[in-house]
């Protein structure tokens, strides 16, 4: 039975559940800003339009994104996201390249490297890491223990643990070290699979935009500059009241917007709603697009396309993006950098954008917060419904965003 339903927010899980639900539903698909809600931030820069943040997946922690853009006819292309990282200010301490063979990618370390002591720990941990973390793993020794609990507990060194592992995560999380060490170890050890080391990362071709435009071509209604005042419940629907006064009522309502937003409009939410959507934490996180190579590593020849920067004042990584070198469609002389929580400001007049987002964090109460919301998803004649990158299992990236929509598909259309 045709139903309809309205999905609020139009980032990576609204598109998927406005995919997901529109095949056999009619759509209706709010979005507060001008633009649908992923390419939100993009900017238009010299060489072309650059995402903010940019995304890079990998097949193998990213299987149902990529079995959703291949469905919906995206194209993806491989790039080289190899990483570096230095001291704030001072020379690079750890780097590797890729080289592409075969369809493989295989991370290249120079000779001179090996030849340092701290590259050296970092390496030979990370060779140690990728065996036992998987095997931990399998027999479960991971289950209810912290990443930093097992770091610590198998004596892995601070090179590795302080300088590369953690870091690297607070980058990809975009959220503080702190806050990595925190994260469930099965989490982490699910993201470095056996064919980890030798996958090439991907992007969607054409970026935000290819995304948004494919994944709503099942949208009915789409309302941009949406301002709603209210979502309520009714005897036989959800009532959406706008900034305006007007009110349309639906058969069932998708709230894909961040947890800490739903409250502002749900009027009606029940205590267990309530217990469920205020154990979600963020993290904030500071993202500018700008031209100033004072944020990137102090060599020139340290420069990668990712470049992680470590300070003891900071308790998170500053992450630069070399995006001329990462996106192999942007192309102009001038150099231009995506900076990740920055620890200098850059000159005024070479900033683009200057933007601040959140993040959820992860811990080990997440799994059982995440079980009360499949709960709540589960209960008889339920018409609304709740996802995004926290209301999936997972590191919260573009993946569990679309699982977390996926799993909508079944009780949303059970709604009489």
């Amino acid at each position: 039975m045709t139903q309809r339903i309205a999905i609020i927010g139009s980032g990576m899980a609204g598109l998927a559940a406005a995919w997901f639900l529109g095949d056999a539903h009619h759509i209706t698909l709010f979005e507060r800003q001008p633009r649908l809600g992923i390419g939100a931030h993009s900017v238009q820069a010299p060489g072309g339009v650059v995402d903010v943040p940019l995304r890079v997946i990998y097949p193998g922690y990213y299987p149902e994104l990529f079995a959703l853009l291949a469905e919906a006819g995206v194209a993806v292309e491989a790039l080289d996201a190899s990483l570096g990282f230095s001291d704030l200010g001072g020379a690079s301490y750890f780097r590797y390249r890729n080289l592409h063979a075969l369809g493989k990618t295989l991370p290249w370390v120079t000779p001179a490297t090996w030849l340092r002591r701290e590259p050296q720990q970092v390496l030979f941990d990370l060779a140690r890491f990728l065996w036992q973390a998987p095997q931990a793993l399998a027999t479960g020794a991971l289950a209810d223990r912290t990443i930093g609990d097992y770091l610590d507990r198998q004596s892995y060194s601070s090179a590795f643990t302080d300088r590369f592992l953690i870091p690297a995560f607070a980058g990809i999380n975009t959220v503080s070290c702190q806050a990595v060490r925190e994260y469930p170890a099965e989490l982490i050890a699910q993201y470095f699979n056996r064919g980890f080391v030798v996958s090439s990362v991907y992007r969607a071709v054409g970026g935000a935009h290819a995304i948004a435009q494919a994944l709503s071509a099942r949208v009915a209604q789409l309302r941009l500059n949406a301002r709603i005042r209210s979502v309520h419940r009714q005897a036989r629907g959800v009532a959406i009241t706008m900034e305006d006064g007007s009110v349309e009522t639906f058969d069932a309502v998708v709230f894909a917007t961040q947890a800490n937003q739903v409250r502002a409009m749900l009027d009606d939410a029940s205590p267990a709603e309530r217990v469920v959507l205020e154990a979600v934490r963020y993290d904030a996180v500071r993202v500018v697009m700008h031209h100033d190579a004072r944020l990137m590593p102090a060599a020139r020849a340290d420069w990668g396309p990712v470049n992680y920067m470590l300070s003891p004042q900071f308790d998170r990584p500053m992450v630069s993006i070399w995006v001329n070198r990462l996106l192999p469609a942007y192309q102009d002389p001038r150099p231009l950098f995506q900076t990740i929580n920055p620890m200098l400001e850059p000159a005024a007049e070479w900033v683009l954008q200057d933007c601040r987002l959140q993040r959820p964090i992860v811990d080990l109460a997440t799994q059982a917060n995440l079980q009360k919301l499949d709960a709540l998803h589960a209960q008889p004649q339920r018409r609304v419904f709740f996802c995004g990158a926290y209301a999936a299992q997972g590191i919260p990236l573009l993946e569990s965003a679309v699982a977390s929509a996926h799993r909508l598909l079944a009780a949303a259309s059970k709604v009489h």
